[in-house]
């Protein structure tokens, strides 16, 4: 009884009670991956410029003394 009840209820596809779609959640996804791949792209880009600014000095250190 309980599986006819279901098939019957879900003959128009399943129920979401208010839930965000597939769809939806398929689009919040992929903003956050996009967003999580920015930031690493800036992270590396700050981490590769603070490394250079850092190679920089010592080398200006480096020529002062001689």
């Amino acid at each position: 009884m309980f599986e006819d009840m279901r098939v019957y209820i879900e003959r128009n596809g399943r129920p979401y009670n208010y839930l965000p779609t597939v769809n939806k959640l398929n689009q919040e996804r992929e903003q956050n991956l996009i967003q999580e791949e920015t930031d690493r792209i800036d992270q590396t880009e700050k981490t590769n410029t603070a490394q250079l600014q850092t190679k920089q000095h010592e080398r200006e250190a480096l020529e002062k003394l001689q």
